[in-house]
């Protein structure tokens, strides 16, 4: 039986057009002619991208996730960030699109999820953007140990069945915390059913002298924590306005609802 024979369609996610296996399971490409998504062997989107507009964000909970640039006074001025769990690289090409003087670190665990961000969702290849072939935990604290830090630390960790329960940990938040600049914001994405987690919640703020939250629409629940004030709300709209033109959407319309209950 050809390979082509083997690929299959989604009703859901469209035409299989690549699929390969590691020791952790299947990883799928599908293709709608206007998406591409990557898939672990559910019928879960792991990542999805437009493919006229590869560096625009397409979920709600990574547009969350990408506002918190609003946070810095000069936001374009922002020289560090890392992004655990890479998928199909959104996150991470967003950060390097939007952020010229940056470093980009992504940490993925698969080294085929790796290549697959490169061959189909075009993760650029340039000196800027660095992927490293790594578990996340490991990764973090031997930063931690050399006394790197990073501004900005996004924790986007799935497993083919869910989200990695690392992030509810306090020794990984607690390093997290190590491994930020004192001005820097760690990013949490995490599922609307972890908001019953006081202890989770609890945690955080302990260690996070600012701790915001916002749950999108599509069902995740998005924290943002640093030990610095936040940015006063009018200067956070005005920053906005400045990251809008290469977000291709509103910031504002997702940074807002990190103040509402604020």
């Amino acid at each position: 039986m050809s390979k082509q024979n083997l690929l299959s369609a989604n009703p859901l996610l469209g035409q299989e057009i690549h699929r390969r296996f590691d020791e952790f399971g299947p990883i799928q490409v599908f293709d709608d002619g206007n998406k591409r998504y990557l898939s672990f062997g559910t019928t879960d989107e792991q990542s999805c991208q437009l493919k006229s507009q590869p560096f625009q964000l397409q979920h709600d909970y990574l547009r969350c996730m990408l506002a918190v640039l609003s946070q810095y006074p000069q936001p374009l001025a922002i020289t560090s960030a890392t992004v655990l769990g890479l998928g199909g690289g959104s996150l991470s090409a967003a950060l390097w699109q939007q952020l010229p003087q940056a470093h980009i670190h992504a940490i993925e665990l698969r080294a085929a999820v790796a290549q697959i961000a490169y061959q189909f969702f075009q993760l650029p290849r340039d000196k800027r953007l660095t992927v490293h072939t790594n578990d996340a935990v490991d990764f973090v604290s031997t930063q931690v140990k050399q006394q790197h830090k990073t501004q900005l630390l996004f924790s986007d960790l799935y497993l083919a069945d869910g989200l990695n329960q690392v992030q509810q940990q306090t020794d990984f938040l607690e390093k997290c915390g190590e491994y930020l600049t004192p001005d820097g914001w760690l990013v949490l994405n995490l599922w609307k059913e972890h908001r019953s987690d006081a202890q989770l919640l609890s945690t955080i703020k302990k260690l996070f002298a600012t701790v915001l939250q916002t749950t999108t629409h599509d069902g995740n629940w998005v924290i943002w924590a640093s030990r610095q004030k936040p940015a006063d709300k009018k200067q956070a709209r005005i920053n906005c306005k400045v990251l809008q033109p290469e977000f291709g959407f509103n910031p504002w319309g997702f940074c807002k609802m990190f103040y509402r209950f604020f």
